[in-house]
């Protein structure tokens, strides 16, 4: 019995240390992703960045950090936009899931770019534009697919108000719903 339990634990010595050293030969080898850190109060404008998180349709998450004092309480976090000129639904309302499912969809773990005019709102969240890898601005496919309005309150944009008002008339995801026309988001 003696050498029986000593050849398994020689065995399990020999499994063990050859399990740490194959983890530690990984860990060496692996390359170390470096997350870019901007301090100051000034972004680049376009900003380009990978989209690692999605809010719902008009909030997304960069793999970024912005430590400038605009950040608010999200300092040292990574930057998030908020879409520019949209709103889509919140959750628990119609279509929620769809418009941050077709975000998601069009921009996760891709590079963007976000063109912005440095303001951000009182949550912290950089207001700007998305524009995907083939030049798309995801703010206008959200509202031209029906998934987004035309947030009137913060923008006068013409550009937004007519792809609107294309989406109302074919009647387009939010706006085949029953009283779409006074729908709050």
């Amino acid at each position: 019995m003696t050498s029986r339990f000593s050849y398994f634990n020689k065995a399990f010595f020999f499994l063990f240390a050859f399990t740490v050293l194959a983890f530690t030969s990984f860990a060496q080898t692996s390359p170390k992703v470096s997350i870019p850190v901007f301090k100051g109060d000034i972004l680049p404008n376009p900003l380009k960045a990978e989209v690692i998180g999605i809010q719902d349709g008009d909030t997304i998450e960069l793999k970024l950090i912005f430590n400038g004092r605009k950040a608010g309480h999200r300092t040292g976090k990574p930057l998030r936009i908020r879409f520019q000129h949209i709103n889509t639904p919140e959750r628990g309302r119609p279509y929620y899931k769809v418009a941050k499912e077709f975000t998601s969809a069009k921009c996760f773990r891709k590079v963007v770019r976000i063109r912005h005019q440095g303001e951000f709102d009182k949550y912290g969240r950089l207001i700007g534009e998305i524009i995907l890898a083939d030049g798309t601005n995801l703010n206008k496919q959200l509202v031209k697919n029906g998934l987004a309005v035309h947030f009137k309150k913060y923008s006068s944009d013409a550009e937004y108000a007519r792809i609107e008002r294309e989406a109302q008339k074919q009647k387009l995801a939010i706006w085949s719903l029953p009283g779409a026309g006074s729908a709050r988001f």
